[in-house]
Formats: C-alpha cells, sequence, structure tokens
C-alpha cells in the first residue's frame, strides 16, 4: 500500500487550527464577562470624574448650553459648584456612588418627579469633555423619567436629579415653532456603572461613547406632562405603593393580564376596570377624583370596583 507521507503533518495543521479556534472562543468568552462593578467604580471611574471637574471649568451660552475648558488659575473649578448625592447601584448590592450634579437653573415651570414624562433636549459627552451628542429644543424628546432612557441607554443616575427640577415656559412662534424659556437645566456626571457599564451607547452609525466610560449628561426639562392618561389624578398619585415607580401599581389587573391589555393606574384612563372612566368618578364635581368616596369604605370610587 502506498505509504501517505503528507498525512502526519495533516493532523499537526487540524489540532493547530483546533486549538486557535478553542483560544479564540475563550478570548470572546472573556470579552463579552461584564467587569467587576465595585472594582471599575472605585478603581477606575471615581478619580476620573472628581479629576475632572477638579481640573474644568464651564460658560454658560445664551442658549442655556454648557460648554467645559480646562481651569486657569483664579478660575471657577467645576468642583467647587457642583452638588452630589449618592445612588445605590442597582445591580450591586452595597456599591454606592457619588453622583455630582450642577443645577443651572430650577425652571419656573410645574415640579417633576419621577412618575411623569418631560419633553427634553439634551447633550452627551464622555469624561474627557469629548462632545457626542447635541440635541436642540427643535428636536426634543420625550423621557419617563423613572426609566431615564437616553439613545437607548437607561441612565437611572438622572432620576433623582430630575426630580429636583421644574419644567419651563413655551410659546408658539409665527413660524409654527414652539420656543422654550426658564426650563430646568441641569448638568449631571454620571458613572458608567449608572449608565451604560458594558454596553457602548451608540450615537451615530460610526460613532458611539465606549463601555465603561462615565458619561456627562446636560438636560433641558422643556415640559412636563404629570397625568399622561388625562384622569384627573397626577401621575404621582396613582404610584399608590409610593416607591417612585408608576409602572408597578396595577389596581385592575388579574393574573392573566398583561401590560399592553391591562397597563399600570397611571397609563389606565379607568383604574378600576368598572368600565366607568377614572375622570367621570367624581361625584363632587371638583375635578380631582381621589377625594370621592361614595359608599364611606376608605376606598375613592376611582379605585373601587364596587361603586359606579
Amino acid at each position: 500500500m502506498k505509504r501517505l507521507w503528507f498525512f502526519p503533518y495533516i493532523l499537526v495543521v487540524f489540532f493547530l487550527l483546533l486549538t486557535a479556534s478553542n483560544c479564540k472562543k475563550e478570548n470572546n468568552d472573556e470579552e463579552y464577562q461584564p467587569r467587576d462593578r465595585k472594582e471599575q467604580y472605585l478603581q477606575h471611574e471615581k478619580d476620573s470624574i472628581f479629576n475632572f471637574l477638579r481640573t474644568h471649568t464651564y460658560i454658560v451660552d445664551y442658549e442655556q448650553n454648557i460648554h467645559f475648558s480646562e481651569a486657569a488659575p483664579g478660575q471657577t473649578r467645576l468642583i467647587d459648584v457642583v452638588d452630589s448625592i449618592i445612588v445605590p447601584d442597582t445591580a450591586y448590592e452595597g456599591l454606592d456612588y457619588t453622583v455630582y450634579y450642577l443645577k443651572l437653573n430650577q425652571g419656573s415651570g410645574d415640579s417633576i418627579t419621577t412618575c411623569d414624562f418631560i419633553l427634553y433636549s439634551y447633550t452627551l459627552w464622555d469624561i474627557t469633555g469629548k462632545q457626542y451628542v447635541y440635541n436642540d429644543h427643535q428636536h426634543p424628546d420625550w423621557m419617563s423619567v423613572y426609566l431615564s432612557i437616553i439613545k437607548g441607554t437607561k441612565m437611572v443616575g438622572l432620576r433623582p436629579v430630575i426630580d429636583q427640577l421644574n419644567s419651563g415656559t413655551y410659546h408658539e412662534n409665527n413660524d409654527g415653532t414652539v420656543s422654550f424659556s426658564d426650563f430646568g437645566n441641569a448638568v449631571v456626571f454620571l458613572p458608567s456603572g449608572l449608565a451604560q457599564f458594558e454596553r457602548s451607547i451608540s450615537v451615530s452609525n460610526d460613532d458611539y461613547i465606549p463601555a465603561y466610560t462615565p458619561v456627562i449628561v446636560q438636560l433641558h426639562a422643556l415640559f412636563v406632562n404629570t397625568d399622561f392618561d388625562q384622569d384627573h389624578v397626577p401621575n404621582v398619585l396613582e404610584d399608590l405603593n409610593g416607591n417612585g415607580n408608576p409602572y408597578d401599581d396595577n389596581t385592575d389587573k388579574s393574573d392573566d393580564d398583561n401590560s399592553i391589555t391591562n397597563p399600570p393606574n397611571f397609563k389606565d384612563p379607568d383604574d378600576d376596570g368598572d368600565h366607568l372612566p377614572t375622570k367621570d368618578e367624581d361625584p363632587n364635581g371638583n375635578g380631582d377624583p381621589t377625594d370621592d368616596d361614595t359608599d364611606g369604605d376608605g376606598i375613592p370610587d376611582y379605585l373601587d370596583a364596587d361603586t359606579h
């Protein structure tokens, strides 16, 4: 039988390809393992945020947009004017973040709560001061304050700052556009653990804010919707358990319902499911369904399916 002299070489090549494939798989697996959240913040991000605040100053232009620059001797540094709050990590028990923020304007309109929706414009930077996104007043977005999603990323560290603000005022221009003034205006310096963390933030087809990068967010709270379902019960009062999350309160939901067929109270114009709209369960006619209890059982009519 003719000897296949090249057969041993084929085995060697096969072994090398298999090894390379396994190594590549292992490397890919390691690449997608999120970093330790506590280590990432305490050893990498906490100081970078503080150093930016310590070495930079700012100006605010006529449109109330902030601009950063390195501070010269004698100039006001960001660290001298920012406030801070402690925000716990939602995915790592026992880890608390220091969130610095600069409130540039309170706003003269309605107060905002975590249960509300706001119309807002915004700007995004990374912690080096590189600007990635600018969204002006003529192209605002709507946001659930509780979810605080910007560019597809939930930025929960924004919640406690936004609910310190008020909305602004507006008027319609002759050309059909709307102008806003005296709106709530704040800049928030977010650790990545309260924003994108291991996921990058896509800002265009070919650009993104990298993972594990602190994010700077300026937010203009132009307008606030305090009654999403227009049932005359403010969103904040639809949060019956008072935990700041309007999505987990649903008084007429059964085990078979889902959020589409039976939405939470703040999205539900008939909160008790008795086929009488909440806004019409107002016997005293004062425009407030929360103070009407016809049968005196301690449950307002609009939450009491036995009262029509």
